[in-house]
């Protein structure tokens, strides 16, 4: 047993040992040899600590394990396999379980840092069976706990929060009961307001009572100027049957911003009211603008598709009564989450409604320099920024990229949540380029090469297998310079 110092035993740390280090061991990972009996004890993602004959405590994760035994190596004959085929047990006396340690640090009293020393052989290697050896890795806050250690809590370097979070598993795997049970409490003790888009409206608006949130409704928010809302009704109408380049829908769009711009100084507050302005002013103005043997045609068209435009569309409209995006922003800071239930409406207006609040801040930032402190949390972020953006998917994925980049300074951290990291169910490069945390949970069979990319030395297969609730925890937020496999209770969430 070895001689603890005392930032270690005054934290309660006890350790038993469990094996040795073994040949060819490098810097940044070690074989661990397990004693007799161990393997039974010993399982993968433990932490174990190093006493390194050559000078220094090591703390290590057990990622990759091995079970040897020389007598029953399947590609040659052997007395062992002879036993095996009788139906007789072979004898254990050279079998050996290993596991591959992937090196945290070297462990001292103001915490981890990067170990430069070689692991030496035979060097002893220890389990922990009391304390918290992750207190070791300074931070602050929690994240959840390590593993199967709910008295392990997990720290986060809470300064690293602005340099943009992401969240990854299959579906059904706890992503959206990670970010309510952990995640945004988290941001929230770190002094952030949070804005959470919820997509379908029942990832976390049913809980908003139980998170203390502000529900909004997207036509609470949104309101389209004269020139957006000309262009977002010919899309919705389908350009009236028009060729998009067509002379007579750019006359048409001319109308139609002149009229909207009149009804709204006009203030018509109900939606009726001001489709029959708008109805109205079109048939009134468009004759001017549009050649005669065209007019009738003209005409006829959009009345005929005017008509598919719902009263839910139009009260996007109407500027009377909707909460401006500084309000929105405002409420959040006070509040401390305000959830966008986007539920209902069709993508171009959940993307509209993004945008409404978006371009509002990234002028804060860009332009005023002014300090944002709150979080916006993306949910289904494959619908606002995907692998290969179309239409106004563009737009978001620029804006998104844009707010990441300046985020960082200006304290507008993104949380982007999705079942997909790449490739046609994933979020596009530019977007992930900006992640510097990573919550990566059982992901899709399409996304293993990538994970095994973004998680350096873990067992891409045990990762397929993970339950529901665990994560690995990777990147800036974090203390350790490898993952850490987390995990949370779903009770409650």
């Amino acid at each position: 047993m070895p001689d603890l110092p005392d930032f270690m035993t005054s934290r309660g740390i006890e350790v038993e040992p469990v094996g040795v280090v073994g040949d060819g061991a490098e810097v940044t990972w070690a074989p661990l040899i397990l004693m007799k009996g161990k393997e039974k004890e010993v399982m993968i993602e433990d932490l174990v600590l190093i006493d390194n004959l050559n000078g220094n405590l090591v703390l290590g994760v057990c990622r990759r394990g091995f079970g040897r035994s020389p007598g029953l190596k399947r590609d040659r004959y052997s007395p062992g396999r002879a036993y095996a085929r009788m139906g007789k047990v072979p004898s254990e006396a050279r079998e050996s379980f290993d596991f591959t340690l992937s090196i945290v640090g070297e462990v001292g009293p103001s915490g981890i840092k990067q170990n430069k020393l070689i692991i030496a052989p035979r060097s002893m290697v220890y389990a922990f069976r009391k304390g918290n050896p992750l207190e070791l890795l300074g931070g602050s806050y929690d994240i959840g706990y390590y593993k199967d250690h709910p008295d392990w809590s997990v720290p986060v370097r809470p300064e690293y929060i602005s340099y943009h979070i992401g969240v990854f598993c299959v579906t059904g795997w706890g992503k959206s009961s990670f970010v309510r049970c952990k995640l945004i409490p988290l941001l929230r003790k770190a002094g952030y307001g949070v804005v959470v888009f919820d997509w379908k409206g029942d990832d976390y608006v049913p809980y908003a009572e139980k998170l203390g949130a502000e529900v909004l409704r997207l036509e609470d928010i949104t309101y389209l100027g004269p020139e957006s809302g000309a262009t977002y009704i010919i899309k919705k109408a389908k350009n009236f049957g028009f060729s998009p380049s067509s002379t007579l829908l750019s006359n048409i769009e001319a109308t139609l911003t002149e009229v909207l711009r009149e009804a709204r100084d006009a203030t018509l507050s109900k939606a009726e009211d001001l489709r029959t302005y708008v109805e109205g002013g079109v048939k009134e103005k468009l004759p001017s603008l549009v050649d005669k043997k065209y007019q009738e045609l003209c005409l006829t068209r959009f009345t005929a598709y005017s008509k598919r435009l719902g009263p839910r569309v139009v009260k996007l409209l109407v500027e009377e009564g909707k909460k401006k995006p500084e309000e929105v922003i405002g409420m959040a800071r006070r509040e401390g989450l305000v959830i966008l239930d986007l539920s209902g409406w069709e993508p171009e207006e959940k993307l509209t409604a993004f945008l409404t609040l978006a371009e509002h801040v990234w002028y804060k930032m860009n332009v005023l320099k002014e300090h944002i402190g709150v979080a916006f949390v993306i949910d289904e972020a494959p619908q606002y920024c995907p692998y290969q953006p179309r239409g106004l998917q563009e737009e978001t994925t620029r804006m998104i990229e844009s707010l990441c980049a300046l985020g960082r300074s200006y304290g507008l951290p993104i949380v982007v949540i999705s079942q997909g990291m790449r490739g046609d169910i994933g979020i596009n490069a530019a977007v992930r380029r900006n992640i510097n945390t990573w919550f990566i949970g059982k992901v899709h069979p399409l996304d293993r090469e990538e994970a095994q990319n973004m998680l350096p030395g873990v067992d891409i297969d045990f990762l397929q297998s993970l339950e529901v609730g665990h994560f690995y925890f990777y990147g800036n937020m974090c203390p350790s310079p490898v993952p850490l496999l987390i995990r949370f209770s779903l009770e409650g969430c």
